[in-house]
C-alpha cells in the first residue's frame, strides 16, 4: 500500500543526493578545483529547484526571534519570518550535522560491492 514519506526517510533521500553530487564531482578529473565546487555547487541548487529527481525544497530564512526588534532598533534591515505551521516536512535544520555519518555508511556500501 502507498503512503506519504516520512520526514526521516525524506531527509535521508535528501542527503544520500548530496553524497552522490559529492563523490560525482569529486571523480570529475578535467577541471580545478574551484569549477568543482561551483558544479557542486549548481548540482546542489539544481536538487533544490526540484530538477534532480526529487520534489523542489523550501528555502526561507529562520531568524531568531529577537532579531527583527533588535535590527529595528540599531536601524538595520531584517529577514521575513517563516514561522507558519503549514510547512509540512522540512528536512533543514541539522542536515550539516547528519551528512558526515550518513556519508561514511554511503561510502562503506560503495567499497562493499
Amino acid at each position: 500500500m502507498s503512503r506519504e514519506y516520512t520526514t526521516e526517510e525524506v531527509r535521508e533521500k535528501f542527503l544520500k543526493h548530496i553524497i552522490n553530487l559529492t563523490t560525482c564531482w569529486n571523480g570529475v578529473k578535467e577541471r580545478t578545483c574551484l569549477e568543482k565546487l561551483e558544479g557542486l555547487a549548481f548540482s546542489i541548487l539544481v536538487l533544490l529547484d526540484g530538477e534532480a529527481g526529487l520534489p523542489g525544497f523550501i528555502v526561507a530564512p529562520a531568524p531568531h526571534e529577537d532579531d527583527k526588534e533588535y535590527l529595528k532598533k540599531q536601524n538595520e534591515n531584517w529577514f521575513p519570518e517563516n514561522n507558519k505551521p503549514s510547512i509540512n516536512c522540512n528536512i533543514t535544520g541539522y542536515l550539516h550535522e547528519l551528512f558526515p555519518d550518513l556519508n561514511r555508511e554511503e561510502k562503506m556500501k560503495c567499497l562493499k560491492l
